[in-house]
């Protein structure tokens, strides 16, 4: 008499299900070593990725197996300001008696700084000549913009009374002058690099007051330097 052939039990899940559950348990494994690894310190680590570089024929890296971590942006961004405000603070401090008396001032903008110098601080009257006595104030810029500065434009300012001589035909010339004899200070003896230096003469057309008496036409008569860090 023939056994009667037992039943097979139907299974409580499908079959694929064992190799998926697998694969996930070797997932989970995986993961855990990963983060085992970084548990390690840092330079026994980076020695064992230098011996796989070098298996793999990849020429390691020179100098320290620990590399200097770069600072991210915020970082930078912090040291650059840091060394702008104590620059620019460097400089205030240096020019506190002619600032006292109006004669420079200062002004911190999103871009970078301005500094605005009287006529009377570079130039005499209608000439585009620079004063002895003001090489030791372009000095102290010269000083603040050394460095990370990536431009340095140096305008010319007139007042709108005429000028029409052989040198200076109109405000233009003497203002583009006196702003090119700045810019050629900076390169020629303090060596800022010319690819950071342009100069622009504006001569009376943009005045910081309106031209109607002595005082607003000095104050119009100036050289302002933009500075912009990188």
């Amino acid at each position: 008499m023939k056994k009667e052939k037992e039943e097979l039990e139907e299974p409580s899940s499908p079959f694929w299900m064992t190799t998926y559950s697998d694969m996930v348990t070797l997932l989970l494994v995986f993961f855990i070593l990963i983060l085992s690894y970084s548990t390690v310190e840092l330079e026994k680590f980076r020695g064992a990725m230098s011996s796989m570089k070098g298996a793999l024929g990849i020429m390691p890296e020179m100098g320290s197996s620990v590399p200097n971590r770069k600072p991210n942006f915020h970082e930078r961004m912090t040291t650059r300001n840091t060394n702008i405000t104590e620059r620019l603070q460097s400089f205030n401090d240096a020019m506190k008696k002619a600032a006292s008396r109006g004669l420079i001032e200062t002004e911190v903008t999103a871009a970078g700084v301005h500094i605005r110098l009287g006529d009377k601080v570079l130039y005499d009257i209608g000439r585009a000549t620079i004063k002895s006595s003001a090489y030791p104030i372009l000095r102290e810029i010269a000083v603040m913009v050394r460095g990370e500065t990536k431009e340095i434009y140096v305008e010319g300012h007139t007042d709108d009374v005429p000028i029409s001589t052989a040198k200076f035909p109109s405000n233009w010339e003497l203002s583009t002058a006196r702003a090119m004899s700045v810019v050629k200070y900076l390169h020629n003896v303090e060596g800022i690099s010319a690819k950071k230096l342009a100069a622009v003469g504006h001569g009376e057309f943009r005045p910081l007051m309106p031209n109607t008496s002595r005082e607003n036409r000095a104050r119009n008569r100036r050289v302002e330097i933009f500075i912009k860090w990188e």
